[in-house]
């Protein structure tokens, strides 16, 4: 055995009541450094409690949030339903439910309105009862079960021109049913109900359905609902099982959004955790290696009267033990307050109140609790490992011989002053950089994790502002308001008024804060039958949305095609940006506004341009073929924007206002998109409503507001920003915090050498420079770490858990923020190091290590 060695073993005192109290002595005598560490186990148990707490109860929130939205409690939607495929469904050990919701006809005109259009829908029993139930409020009266029966919403009724009707009143109404039949009937209101889900509909009995010529296997009437026994099911099982039900050319099944995307939040979850970990385990172990490094000739001595490097080990572990037992439960008495006293506020902005189906409750999980202490104490103790294994290994005689900070490159560094005395510029730089690398280690750990605390609030500033209210309520041409005239949507033709007219467009864009008004032209037009390109559209059409095979009409078609009606649309020059935006290929501004080209409405079908290259489409006037117009097709798009009032059979054709004004004499303004000077500026919004309530015609006019969108949005979200933003704060301050303590210590050991730099000529602006440099280096490898790798984990996550489809926009502003804040810091705190370190003392006492 060596010598030391051998004397240590001799000395040693395994005393362990002792080294608790050199412990608890020790944590009194470095209150700095060990105010830091509590904080930071306070601070990773905090988050760690917060997050599974806040996990567990956003999952359930999301769940009621969904059902809200979809108007009921169900994982996948599947559009018209075979018996096989039924059977197949209720015979399957993983779907708990299945209910049906059936199109019955839709409501043209009422006793109090003429442009009706609501739809009438018949839902049988378990999709009633089950599977819509939690989506709704309050209920009264009962489910319609005679043919002249309904169950309404007073929305619904308002819509409808029947405000102020309740349950057991009668209306007369004027509805259409499957066999395209326009029926007047008096109906009596069976029951009232209001809640999510949708509340304009007239909702009907099972003997109207039966007599509406309509049939749950048709893509146009059935509505087949479908919850799994299960809240995750992954894009690949979707996928087989989307397969295995073997869905016809006409027929969509459709996963909600919290079923397929549940488990990339889950792994969201789980991330958050971890960089939650790694920030609180790296703040731990720099703390703990700075202070064993600068503790050496203590950890030596304590081996010299009799101390084991296994009690030194012992004692260090004893202080973190008492640090992290104080430090976690400290942090979950915050978590635990924070959850039941902030979520329940958070929950009762986003809209759901006592009473409602499936309330949220927020309780304390112990599973939560257990997890929570686990995860810190193994960060806890994983952050000190290896700094306690490193004050055990000290030995005596390397006590003796310690002399701190870099003492032996001290004089270098002074040569180094002395021979670069005359270059200019560089010499700072290159000695900034020569302390960075002096210990590549500890740079690291500070890089990483102000790297790390700045990814989370990247990401999580990220996601929060891409799914903000304002980005998500979008539509074509960023429209603030698109006012429509629903009497073209009438089947009679000589119900069609011009209600658009100049003087109310005019009127409409001098409105003071409105910036311009783009309206759509419209005519009606048919295509007459050609063994090209009419012929299969036509084909395709009847494959995908008829349910009888288009041999059955096509002879009908080619002698009367004015019995297959479409539409024309003409859009104005200074909207021709917005529509090419929505075509896959290029196309010629000139022609199209010329009428040598056009584009086509897709309509759902399975035609690519590939398919259409080169073919040609003809229009006539309708009810005049000899008047007709022929395009070359140039692009598809499906922006339901252009569907035109009615969408017939044949193709809907987008062509230039010029050309459809001297091709159609009977055109009508169908569609006026208006934008604001400032968007969703309500005082604007107010006018134009006034406008239209003013107008003679209000009740034939409909509109869709983004300010009204963006409105619901906002109370669906309530404050989840500024908690989002208050956990990623947290997650950077542990980050700042780490830098910190690692600069203050560092500055601190090296108080030796910046005072032999200063005997030899370094003033305190060249001095301050100094540490300014290093603090910016440090700036910017951690920025460059969050620039690369951080955005590269921010758009992994955010693409998982996009389930809104928004593109991918890294917000400027907070990004600028964070970034001038983080310089900020790693300027701001190596000056206010240095200023303390000179006013501990003069320069001669700083060079003896006094």
């Amino acid at each position: 055995m060596h010598p030391e060695r051998q004397v240590t073993a001799m000395l040693a005192n395994n005393n362990r009541r002792i080294i608790g109290r050199m412990a608890k002595s020790s944590l009194r005598g470095n209150r700095g450094r060990n105010v830091i560490i509590l904080l930071s186990i306070v601070l990773a148990s905090f988050m760690l409690f917060a997050i599974f707490t806040v996990g567990i109860t956003y999952f359930k929130m999301q769940r009621l949030q969904n059902i809200r939205l979809n108007g009921g409690d169900y994982d996948a939607i599947l559009y018209g339903i075979t018996e096989e495929q039924r059977e197949k469904c209720e015979s399957d050990p993983e779907i708990g439910r299945t209910g049906i919701l059936a199109m019955s006809g839709y409501i043209e005109a009422t006793e109090g309105d003429n442009t009706v259009e609501e739809s009438c829908i018949w839902a049988d029993r378990v999709c009633w009862e089950e599977i819509m139930a939690p989506a709704r409020e309050w209920v009264k009266g009962t489910y319609p079960q005679a043919e002249n029966e309904v169950m309404v919403t007073e929305k619904a009724l308002e819509e409808a021109g029947l405000s102020g009707l309740t349950v057991g009143d009668s209306f007369q109404a004027d509805y259409r049913d499957g066999n395209g039949n326009l029926i007047s009937k008096e109906f009596t209101i069976s029951g009232m109900w209001d809640g999510y889900g949708t509340k304009s509909a007239f909702y009907v009995s099972e003997a109207f359905y039966k007599a509406s010529g309509y049939d749950i296997s048709e893509v146009r009437c059935g509505r087949y609902h479908l919850d799994f026994d299960r809240w995750i099911m992954t894009s690949e099982e979707q996928e087989a099982f989307i397969d295995s039900m073997n869905l016809g050319k006409q027929q969509a099944l459709y996963f909600t959004g919290d079923m397929g995307y549940s488990l990339p939040i889950f792994i969201g979850l789980c991330g958050l955790i971890l960089v939650t970990c790694l920030c609180a385990y790296l703040l731990i172990y720099n703390i703990m290696y700075l202070s064993v490094s600068g503790n050496v000739r203590y950890y030596g001595l304590l081996q010299t009267v009799g101390m084991t490097g296994k009690q030194i080990r012992f004692l260090i572990r004893r202080q973190m033990f008492l640090l992290g037992a104080a430090g976690i439960a400290g942090g979950i008495l915050t978590g635990f307050a924070v959850a039941f006293l902030l979520l329940p506020s958070v929950i009762r902005s986003l809209g759901i109140r006592e009473g409602m189906a499936d309330d949220i409750d927020i309780s304390l999980n112990p599973a939560v609790l257990l997890l929570t202490v686990l995860l810190v104490a193994f960060t806890v103790y994983m952050g000190s490992r290896k700094p306690a294994k490193l004050a055990s290994t000290i030995s005596p005689m390397e006590a003796v011989g310690y002399r701190p900070a870099y003492a032996g490159k001290i004089a270098k560094s002074s040569m180094s002053v002395a021979k670069t005395k005359k270059r200019r510029a560089g010499l700072l730089k290159r000695m900034a950089l020569e302390q960075i690398l002096k210990d590549k280690k500890k740079t690291a750990v500070i890089m990483v994790s102000l790297a790390a605390g700045m990814s989370v609030f990247l990401c999580i500033s990220t996601l929060l502002e891409s799914q903000a209210a304002r980005t998500i309520v979008t539509n074509h041409m960023d429209a603030d308001l698109v006012i429509t005239n629903d009497t073209l949507k009438k089947e009679n033709r000589e119900e069609w008024r011009q209600l658009l007219t100049d003087d109310f467009l005019k009127e409409l864009g001098g409105i003071e804060g409105v910036n311009d008004v783009c309206p759509v032209l419209t005519g009606q037009v048919m295509v007459p039958w050609e063994p090209d390109f009419a012929d299969m559209w036509m084909d395709e059409f009847y494959a995908k949305w008829m349910n009888i095979p288009y041999e059955d009409d096509r002879q009908e078609y080619k002698e009367h095609p004015e019995n297959f009606g479409s539409m024309i649309l003409g859009i104005k020059e200074e909207e021709f940006p917005w529509l090419q935006q929505t075509v896959d290929t290029e196309i010629d501004k000139e022609d199209f506004m010329s009428g040598k080209v056009c584009v086509i409405y897709r309509n759902g079908l399975d035609l690519t341009m590939d398919d259409l290259a080169g073919k040609n489409v003809t229009c006539a006037e309708y009810g005049n073929q000899f008047n007709s117009h022929t395009f070359q097709i140039a692009g598809l798009t499906d922006e339901g924007y252009y569907t035109g009032p009615l969408l017939g059979f044949p193709p809907t054709v987008i062509t230039s206002e010029s050309v459809l004004k001297d091709f159609i004499s009977e055109n009508y303004v169908s569609k006026a998109a208006v934008r604001y000077a400032e968007e969703y500026s309500e005082p604007t919004e107010q006018a134009v409503l006034n406008l239209i309530a003013n107008s003679a015609d209000a009740d034939d006019f409909s509109w869709e507001s983004k300010l009204e969108s963006m409105q619901e949005v906002e109370r669906a979200q309530g404050n989840m920003k500024e908690v989002g933003m208050g956990i990623a704060l947290i997650l950077a301050l542990i980050g700042i915090l780490n830098y910190i303590n690692t600069v203050t210590g560092n500055i601190q050991s090296r108080q030796m050498e910046l005072a032999i730099l200063e005997s030899v000529g370094m003033t305190d602006r060249q001095r301050n420079r100094l540490l300014v440099m290093e603090g910016l280096i440090f700036a910017a490898g951690s920025l460059l770490i969050t620039g690369t790798a951080g955005v590269a984990v921010t758009y992994a996550v955010y693409q998982s858990m996009n389930y809104m489809q928004v593109p991918f926009v890294v917000p400027v502003w907070p990004i600028v923020g964070m970034t001038a804040f983080i310089a900020a810091v790693c300027v701001i705190i190596p000056l206010t190091a240095g200023a303390l370190m000179v006013r501990r003392g003069s320069v001669m006492e700083r060079v003896r290590g006094v």
